[in-house]
């Protein structure tokens, strides 16, 4: 996930995974996706559009990944 997040010129390190999405880093939805699409290629999980529309971090793409994972 951190080497995507690098790819993508998003730092997680820190509080900055606690920046919001299109204020705080200013990304476009298409952006965001693309991210998710990524990790979900390289992590062989796919999540569901109900969870991609409550993203709204970094943060919020680590633990949605995380409660994936661990389902």
């Amino acid at each position: 996930m951190i080497s995507v997040f690098r790819e993508f010129g998003i730092p997680i390190t820190g509080t900055k995974k606690f920046r919001q999405f299109y204020s705080d880093i200013p990304v476009d939805k298409i952006y965001v996706e693309g991210i998710l699409f990524e990790l979900e290629c390289r992590l062989g999980v796919t999540l569901e559009d109900s969870v991609n529309e409550q993203i709204h971090s970094p943060l919020d793409v680590i633990m949605a990944f995380k409660a994936k994972a661990l389902a």
